[in-house]
């Protein structure tokens, strides 16, 4: 190390970083800028610019002995105070915007409609600010690069047309914008350095973020003094009724935000389905709600848990195939804590909605039930991954860490329907078509292959039985049909499953399925040879009831028993 290198913390450096940034700005804006607004707008600019120091302060200096604390007031998270005042500001300029259109309702329509558009754009980048909204909008980065970019030629044409009190104005609008964002690109594209800087000995690494969010603070205070600008030139001495309506702004913005918390807990009372499942640290899951579509589902789950307890906190959701076991697809995400009330302290237990948008690979098997799996894990600095258990739950369990919050099954593609079934069952399935040999050898497996339909979706669960009725073989002059009915010996051996098998219970069939199944029967070895009469029907697994069932011609059929024909057995 150089002789002549001076040493300093990294922590000092960023502090004197933020006095070389706001000093000159401030003073120069208070020398230049602040005298022309009116008063209500001054001191709203003070207000600002005060709340703005104190909360970098805090951040710098305020005890943070707890994980909590230190989230509470790091620039670099999101949904706590930091981002919560940049919030704040944001929809402090778009609101100033929109009551200075009202205002100027004498002037031209060209600045009128400039005056909306310019605060509509700042109420949208302050919910985005606070509610991440960018995460779920594609190529996000150039969206904004372009709307930021139609902002500015939008604010330099109006500033051509407009007199020289209000290009003033326009300009400062156009500086804060630069700041805000030139400053946060540069910043993140300088490397972190550690242990030294130029001729500075530090005694570790510089987080440049604290910077970069000051840029953006300061960037977009200027930004509001600029609307302010514009509403002072509109309402110089405004009313007790104007001013009321510009100091009750920051309120709304504030009401907004506690909205915003309080949305979980109504729409979990009103729109989820309730649950109970209690996980360690107090975490309880509520509620959920899933909505399919063509290319997967949005799960939004409704958990509370102490403030303090929710941090290091995520999800996981898995599709899991109810035959294998195998996840077909998964989702993992960190808790949003956006609707935290972090005022109340690290022990209040607000709750929080979680979205989660599962995408499902086109080549998943359809025609087949899944579970949708929540599992909820920790992990705290330096340490693994760890799934929570579950103390209690009023949901069936795959595990004690792994809740089983639906059923779900991909349908496929309809193909064609037979006018007439072989069989109509009275809750809407209809059995197609069979396959089935005229020969089949004892203690050796029978394939059997059903076509099934359903014109209405499945409640319960349905097993489908077959039945080999032993039948004498048939005098001399009767087809061996008449025989069967004529002369069964009485003696018979029934096998019984799902009509789709395991994978697809009939509790999961839904309007449309067409689907066919082969059925591998093991014959028992002991099965005495002869001609078999072969049956089918459909039973209800609750209360062992068959349903009734009728032919193509919509005739029943005795004892809810449909015939298939004979099968010689060797």
């Amino acid at each position: 190390m150089d002789a002549g290198a001076v040493a300093i913390s990294s922590d000092a450096l960023i502090r004197l970083g933020l006095i070389v940034l706001y000093a000159p700005i401030t003073l120069f804006s208070y020398w230049r800028l602040i005298p022309r607004l009116s008063a209500s707008a001054k001191g709203l600019a003070s207000i600002m610019l005060a709340a703005q120091i104190l909360v970098i302060l805090l951040a710098q200096f305020a005890p943070q002995p707890t994980a909590f604390d230190r989230w509470l007031w790091d620039f670099h998270e999101e949904w706590n105070i930091p981002a919560a005042f940049a919030y704040l500001q944001l929809g402090l300029v778009g609101g100033i915007a929109l009551l200075t259109s009202w205002l100027a309702r004498g002037r031209p329509a060209w600045l009128r409609l400039y005056l909306v558009g310019m605060g509509l754009v700042f109420l949208f980048l302050a919910a985005d600010e606070y509610l991440a909204l960018h995460e779920a909008v594609p190529d996000w980065e150039l969206r904004y690069i372009l709307l930021g970019a139609v902002l500015v030629l939008a604010t330099a044409l109006v500033a051509r047309r407009s007199p020289r009190p209000s290009q003033l104005w326009h300009l400062l609008l156009l500086v804060g914008l630069a700041i805000s964002v030139a400053g946060a690109m540069l910043i993140n594209a300088l490397p972190i350095p550690c242990g030294s800087l130029a001729f500075l000995r530090l005694d570790g690494c510089v987080e440049f973020y604290v910077l970069e969010e000051s840029f953006e603070f300061l960037g977009i205070w200027l930004t509001l003094v600029a609307a302010l600008g514009h509403f002072s030139l509109e309402a110089p001495a405004p009313s007790r009724r104007v001013r009321g309506l510009l100091y009750a702004l920051p309120l709304v913005c504030a009401l907004a935000l506690i909205a915003n918390a309080l949305a979980p807990r109504i729409e979990a009372r009103l729109l989820a389905q309730p649950a109970s499942v209690q996980f360690k640290a107090d975490i309880v899951l509520h509620g959920f709600h899933i909505d399919r579509d063509t290319d997967g589902a949005v799960f939004r789950l409704y958990v509370s848990a102490p403030q303090a307890a929710y941090l290091g906190i995520g999800y996981s959701i898995h599709l899991v195939d109810q035959v294998t076991g195998e996840s077909v697809a998964s989702r993992d995400e960190w808790a949003d804590r956006q609707h935290g009330i972090w005022l109340l302290g690290a022990d209040f237990s607000p709750i929080y909605r979680q979205w989660m948008d599962l995408s499902i690979p086109p080549a998943t098997p359809v025609n087949r039930a899944y579970w949708a799996v929540l599992t909820l894990w920790r992990r705290k600095e330096g340490e693994e991954f760890k799934r929570q258990k579950v103390l209690s739950s009023d949901l069936q369990l795959l595990d004690d860490r792994q809740i089983v919050l639906s059923e779900l099954v991909l349908p496929a593609l309809e193909s064609g329907w037979s006018a007439f079934p072989l069989a109509a069952f009275d809750n809407g399935f209809a059995l197609e078509a069979v396959d089935m040999p005229e020969q089949a050898q004892a203690g050796q497996q029978l394939d059997i292959a059903f076509a099934w339909r359903s014109d209405a979706a499945g409640t319960d669960d349905h097993s489908q039985f077959l039945h080999f009725v032993h039948v004498s073989p048939p005098r001399e002059g009767e087809s061996e049909e008449e025989g069967a009915e004529s002369i069964e010996s009485g003696e018979w051996w029934g096998y019984d499953q799902s009509p789709l098998g395991p994978r697809l219970p009939t509790r999961l069939w839904y309007a449309g399925l067409a689907d066919s199944e082969t059925w591998r029967v093991p014959l028992p070895a002991d099965l005495a040879p002869g001609p078999y009469a072969v049956y089918t029907g459909l039973y209800r697994v609750s209360d062992q009831a068959r349903l009734p069932v009728t032919d193509a011609d919509g005739t029943p059929w005795p004892d809810h028993s449909l015939p298939l024909g004979l099968l010689q057995l060797e």
